[in-house]
């Protein structure tokens, strides 16, 4: 078996045993706990942010067990902040399945949303390594800023500094601490930390870049979301920024009115202007950017087919047919 199948078969392996782990965490002695917790996470999802820490320890010469206990947390902190999201935003659809705000109400996600937190604290507290309870608690926190930036700011065309802002906190710091937490169980040294947190940075914001060009021109049966989600729930990303910097007073005036709007027409409207304003390029440009500096740092760890396979799967973050 060469290197390459060795490795693909260890990150198999972590994975199946990561599912078997969510799972398992959620169990509680109140039944409906259990189902509804367990409802989310067999929703599905990617499992990018826990992968990105597997990745992570495993190019730095990890070989043990607790970063599956890690990665597991990881995929609760997450799950955790999309069923308070969709409380805060309202939304019906959560990766195609109902959101669990639809499905139950919003005193349930709330509930269940603080259940998830704390057993993915309880997942953390286990590992007794300060460095990564300190770095996810930190996270955590600054999650929930973002949270409140962005609430404060809908329906506002905000700027890109302040765009980058709540994306830096809402998204990339997730990303950044995975890969961060798991560098410290690797027992990384002070220049291959700096080398993750760089990378884990780029990553989160090329990801979300590339999450805000899909909100306007994937696949609903693709994203698991209704295309144009973010304009209905009048939230400002960067295409429709750069969109509205390029455009004429009369297709400023159209973006404008249609914010928080869900019709066919608006959104018709909307995608047209982003197209043929240039704004399109002029984002992929800046999302190109951030992978850029993600792919350099990679290329700085230690030569594996595990860097090979994180390399890969950031590559995936970079690419959308428009």
């Amino acid at each position: 078996m060469t290197k390459k199948e060795t490795s693909k078969k260890v990150i198999k392996r972590d994975l199946e045993l990561l599912e078997i782990n969510l799972n398992e965490s959620l169990v509680s002695e109140i039944h409906l706990a259990t189902e509804i917790s367990n409802y989310t996470i067999s929703s599905g999802g990617k499992r990018i942010r826990p992968l990105i820490s597997i990745l992570v320890a495993r190019c730095l010469n990890y070989s043990g067990t607790k970063i599956i206990s890690l990665a597991t947390a990881i995929e609760l902190l997450h799950t955790a902040t999309l069923i308070h999201d969709d409380v805060v935003d309202e939304s019906e659809i959560r990766r195609g399945k109902l959101s669990v705000n639809k499905k139950w109400d919003a005193k349930h996600s709330v509930l269940i949303g603080d259940f998830v937190y704390s057993k993915a604290f309880q997942i953390i507290a286990s590992l007794k390594d300060q460095n990564i309870i300190k770095t996810l608690a930190n996270s955590t926190n600054k999650i929930s800023e973002g949270e409140v930036m962005q609430l404060s700011l809908l329906k506002t065309f905000i700027t890109e500094e302040e765009y980058f802002e709540i994306i830096g906190r809402k998204t990339a710091e997730l990303f950044q601490a995975s890969a961060l937490s798991a560098a410290y169980l690797a027992k990384a040294n002070s220049k291959q930390l700096s080398i993750i947190k760089d990378l884990s940075f780029a990553i989160g914001i090329t990801f979300q870049i590339n999450d805000d060009l899909l909100d306007y021109f994937g696949d609903s049966s693709k994203t698991g979301k209704k295309i144009g989600q973010d304009l209905v729930e009048g939230k400002i990303t960067l295409p429709l920024i750069k969109a509205y910097r390029l455009s004429n007073d009369k297709n400023k005036l159209i973006l404008r009115n249609a914010l928080g709007k869900s019709s066919k027409e608006d959104m018709t409207n909307v995608v047209k202007i982003i197209r043929s304003s240039g704004a399109i390029e002029e984002v992929i440009k800046i999302r190109d950017k951030y992978f850029l500096i993600c792919k350099k740092n990679i290329l700085k760890l230690p030569n594996s087919s595990f860097r090979d396979y994180l390399l890969a799967t950031t590559k995936v973050f970079n690419n959308i047919d428009i």
